[in-house]
């Protein structure tokens, strides 16, 4: 039977054990909107934004001596409707506000949006202040010692909005740690999200991991972390004694050396489970990895205690399938149809791909809280299984959305099952799963990422700067975790930090993209699978074309089977569409939300941005073309509108007429640009973007091509080398690993 090994669960952590961080079971809720100040059901108020060459906007409306700068159609358009309608103020040259009596707005809204000449019609809602506290201590910047004694000092940096920190990275020259710039571009902006929602009850994430161990901060509100179950069948891997159970608790994964070098695979399951390339077959800590990423999910936030989660106040049910060292596909598989709520009847046996192994589910219980989000930080290298396909099919179907971490092996090929695509016979093209890459702070991939065309997404996946072995890492993710070694010890809750637990890998690049997601079907639980993804992709932040490193790294390219990639300057090839943007994605959930409520086709679907061109090198001084005609239109089937743009005010290259299907590219100085095309459907107001990159030549020299432009982050081998012996380092190991 394949097995994905939990031995990484594509998360990177150090086992020495460290102090817990003093926790407190004070929870402070967040303030709500005052239920007295609720929107008026008589006094009707809306935007309304005319289409561009509507009729009405050439009917003259200016009185005598009158001055007008927007539409002021209320008279107008009342009389068509027969309403009495007067104006409001004017928000652009088609857009304004329009108020009624007698009606609600929505009501208004719904009348005005069916007229011909109008584009859009919204309520206009009245917003208060959306105050959202995070007193969790180790959230903020410069964490005193006090704190978190072994840092990081830069907090939960990766929840942030982009911003400078400054760290003490050590000189490899003077061997002196300096005070030094580091600009943060990663992070995912999460607090405007969390003013939208601090997520909904209803809307549950499932976790396929280790399971989880008694934490304080899982458990301080126990309404967030559901009763799970285990689904590991063999009682040797789970570590407990049993096989099937309703105990999600995490055993331990670790192995001793004995059992990581006796014998072979055949006689013993843990043969080179932890061969890490570097210190031979040595013993492994248990990883806590199912506390790690559950924590990233939904670790209890504004409590006083520990760190702040992504999900906020989304429940989070575990599915335990991974045990000592590494987890079977079935046991997988049938743990995330569980959580997704298939009914154990309809799972019935699973078998592995090579048709043994097999395992009856059919007397498990039907999950009582299905999870509309099911997380997956694991994997390993391979090609997606008919298994994995059909399962993730038929969750895919019931509008389950799996985020599944891209793998650990140093930038080869994006693993299993984050590489499972539909089936070729499959009509339904949605994507099955979100992959996720992990990118550093800089917004560069991180050298233990992989990558490739199966990605969707990247978000923050820590790095650490420093080299050498005994140093602080900077910039690692802080997750929570248990103090024991091998076996879970009691009270024993604590944190990963800085120095002697630090946690790093795309695992924990993941649950930062699912909470994400959960917190936009909080705001809008009608988002439909693809409109999940289009919306991550649309709002993704660009990938920089620069790096804190020195030099620039490379630009990342397509995997090989063999030779992986350090740092790279990611491309939208290799490392999705962007960098994570909790903010901007979850206000555009938001926004669709609105729209479908008040406009008479509410079943849109996005355009989609392509752009082609028969080069991406052009000299100084020269000019290439960039085509955007083969984009596609929105369900709407308008024609879509174009808008060109150079990212980041970059300098290297200039472009010519910007609203145009094609758009001329002109070189100015060597370097790498970035070209975005934004198409919009005027129908529906939805936009999709791609974005090009651009390689600048010096004039006298011909060059090469180069395609995409992007970020991502790496670790060089010193740093690799480091992390070897500090017990870090992700090795590929040929039966999988926890991502």
């Amino acid at each position: 039977m394949s097995r994905l090994l939990s031995a990484v669960c594509l998360g990177i952590a150090a086992t020495a054990a460290v102090a817990a961080v003093a926790v407190s079971s004070e929870y402070n809720k967040v303030r709500r909107s005052p239920t007295h100040l609720a929107e008026s059901t008589g006094n009707a108020r809306v935007i309304v934004k005319f289409k561009e060459r509507a009729s009405i906007l050439s009917v003259s409306n200016a009185t005598a001596g009158s001055v007008r700068v927007g539409p002021q159609k209320a008279g107008v358009l009342g009389g068509r409707l027969g309403l009495s309608l007067t104006d409001g103020r004017v928000l652009g040259a088609r857009t304004q506000v329009m108020k009624a009596s007698g009606m609600t707005s929505a009501e208004l809204a719904r009348t005005i949006a069916a007229d011909t000449d109008v584009e859009w019609a919204e309520v206009d809602h009245k917003r208060y202040a959306q105050v959202v506290p995070v007193n969790d201590p180790l959230y903020p910047d410069t964490l005193s010692t006090s704190v978190a004694p072994n840092g990081p000092v830069a907090g939960q940096w990766y929840l942030r909005a982009p911003y400078t920190e400054t760290a003490l990275v050590r000189n490899a020259t003077t061997g002196l740690y300096v005070s030094t710039p580091e600009n943060v571009v990663s992070g995912i902006d999460i607090e405007p999200a969390w003013a939208l929602t601090t997520g909904a009850t209803s809307i549950i994430i499932g976790d396929v991991d280790t399971g989880i161990t008694v934490h304080p901060d899982l458990t301080a509100n126990n309404s967030k972390m559901i009763a799970g179950y285990d689904f590991i069948s063999d009682s040797t891997i789970s570590n407990d004694g049993d096989g099937l159970d309703a105990d999600p608790s995490d055993a331990g994964d670790y192995v001793t050396a004995t059992e990581n070098s006796t014998g072979n695979s055949n006689s013993n399951p843990f043969f080179g489970c932890n061969d890490n390339g570097i210190g031979g077959k040595v013993a492994e800590n248990s990883t806590w990895h199912g506390t790690q990423t559950a924590s990233i999910l939904g670790a209890s936030t504004n409590n006083a205690t520990g760190m702040a989660s992504v999900g906020y106040n989304v429940p989070v049910i575990p599915a335990r399938a991974l045990g000592k060292c590494d987890g079977y596909d079935s046991d997988i598989i049938a743990a995330a149809q569980w959580a997704g709520g298939i009914a154990p009847s309809s799972i019935g046996t699973v078998c592995d791909s090579k048709g043994s192994n097999c395992v009856n589910y059919s007397g498990v219980p039907t999950n009582p809280h299905p999870a509309r989000v099911i997380n997956m930080s694991l994997g390993a290298s391979g090609t997606c299984t008919k298994a994995y396909i059909d399962a993730f099919t038929t969750l895919r179907d019931a509008g389950k959305i799996i985020v599944v971490a891209a793998g650990n092996d140093g930038g080869l090929a994006v693993a299993v099952p984050a590489n499972c695509q539909p089936a070729p016979s499959d009509t339904n093209r949605t994507p099955l799963v979100i992959a996720v890459a992990a990118l550093r702070h800089a917004g560069t991939k991180v050298g233990f990422s992989d990558l490739g065309p199966e990605i969707t997404i990247s978000a923050p996946g820590g790095n650490c700067i420093n080299t050498a072995s005994g140093e602080p890492c900077l910039f690692p993710i802080i997750t929570a975790r248990n103090s024991g070694t091998t076996t879970p010890v009691v009270n024993g809750g604590t944190y990963s930090d800085g120095l002697n637990n630090t946690s790093l890998g795309t695992s924990f690049s993941t649950p930062m993209v699912a909470g994400t997601v959960a917190l936009m079907l909080s705001v809008n639980p009608s988002l439909t699978n693809q409109q999940v993804i289009d919306i991550l992709q649309a709002k993704a932040r660009p990938f920089p074309s620069t790096s804190d490193t020195v030099p620039n790294p490379a630009t990342c390219h397509a995997p090989s089977a063999a030779v992986g990639q350090d740092e790279c300057i990611c491309t939208t090839s290799t490392c999705g569409a962007g960098m994570l943007d909790a903010s901007a994605a979850g206000t555009e959930a938001a926004r669709l939300a609105t729209a479908q409520l008040v406009t008479p086709a509410t079943n849109y679907t996005w355009p989609t941005a392509v752009v082609t061109s028969t080069a991406t090198t052009v000299a100084a001084g020269s000019s290439i073309t960039l085509d955007g005609s083969t984009s596609l239109p929105g369900s709407s089937g308008a024609a879509v509108k174009y808008k060109w743009s150079v990212q980041d005010a970059d300098t290297h290259i200039t472009l010519g007429s910007s609203t145009s299907s094609t758009v001329t590219v002109t070189g100015a100085s060597a370097g790498t640009g970035l070209v975005q095309l934004s198409v919009t459907d005027p129908t529906s107001g939805l936009v999709n973007n791609s974005i090009q990159s651009v390689t600048v030549t010096a004039a006298t020299s011909s060059g090469g091509t180069s395609s995409g432009g992007g970020g991502g982050g790496a670790a060089n081998p010193a740093w690799l080398v480091a992390l070897g012996i500090a017990g870090l380092l992700l090795g590929s190991r040929a039966r999988g690993k926890r991502a």
